[in-house]
C-alpha cells in the first residue's frame, strides 16, 4: 500500500511546472521535482510545484538523493557560532575581490556612458578620482551585507554623506547602484541608473 502511494505521489508530482532538484526512486527510476524542504525521522519532506509537501521514505530514493539529504541535515544542524564564522569567511572573500583599482564610468538610465571614474578600494576604504587628470573627488568607508554595500564619506565632496547601495562582481567587473546623498532616495533594487529615485549606476573594470 505504501509502495503505491509512493508511486502514485510521483506520478502526479511529476507533472509540477516547478523547476528544483529531481528527485529519483531508487528501484523504479520514476522521478519527482520538489524543493527538499526538511528530514522527518526516517523521510524527507518535499515541496511540489502546487505548494503541497509529500514525505518520500529516505530509504526508498537513489544514493545521490540520500547524500544530498544527508548535507542538508548536516548543514543544518552546524552551531550558530559556526555559520557566523562562514558568513564571515564569505564577506572577506568578497573584500578580497574588491581590494584594487577599478576604472569605470557613470551610467545614463538607459546604460550609456555618463562621465569617467576610478575607485582605489583598499579592506576598509574607498577612495574616488576622475581619471582624467587624476582629479580626487573624496573618500569613505564601507560596509557589505550580502549583495548591499553601504558607504560612508569621510574626505572630499563626500564628507558625512552616505550612500546605501547595491552590487555585483565578478573576478573583473563591478557594477555598483547607489541612491545620492539626498535623504529621499532609498536604495536601488536594480543595478540601473534612476534620476528621479536619486539612484546612480557606476560600472568598472579592475585594472
Amino acid at each position: 500500500m505504501k509502495t503505491l502511494l509512493l508511486h502514485t505521489s510521483l506520478a502526479l508530482c511529476a507533472l509540477s511546472s516547478l523547476q528544483s532538484r529531481t528527485w529519483t526512486e531508487a528501484q523504479t527510476g520514476r522521478t519527482l521535482e520538489g524543493d527538499f524542504v526538511s528530514v522527518q525521522g526516517s523521510a524527507v519532506v518535499v515541496r511540489t510545484g502546487n505548494g503541497g509537501t509529500l514525505q518520500l521514505p529516505l530509504a526508498r530514493l537513489s544514493e545521490a538523493d540520500q547524500t544530498f539529504v544527508k548535507e542538508q541535515a548536516t548543514a543544518s544542524t552546524k552551531p550558530a557560532a559556526t555559520r557566523t564564522e562562514e558568513k564571515e569567511a564569505g564577506k572577506d572573500d568578497v573584500k578580497k575581490q574588491l581590494i584594487g583599482t577599478w576604472d569605470g564610468f557613470m551610467a545614463d538610465s538607459d546604460g550609456s556612458k555618463h562621465g569617467d571614474i576610478r575607485l582605489v578600494i583598499t579592506a576598509d576604504k574607498i577612495t574616488a578620482s576622475n581619471p582624467q587628470g587624476d582629479r580626487a573627488m573624496g573618500a569613505g568607508t564601507y560596509k557589505i551585507t550580502g549583495k548591499r554595500i553601504d558607504a560612508t564619506g569621510t574626505e572630499g565632496q563626500f564628507a558625512g554623506k552616505k550612500y546605501e547601495g547595491i552590487f555585483d562582481l565578478d573576478s573583473k567587473t563591478l557594477k555598483w547602484c547607489s541612491a545620492n546623498d539626498n535623504p529621499n532616495s532609498t536604495r536601488p533594487t536594480k543595478l540601473q541608473t534612476n534620476p528621479q529615485a536619486g539612484q546612480f549606476l557606476m560600472v568598472l573594470e579592475k585594472k
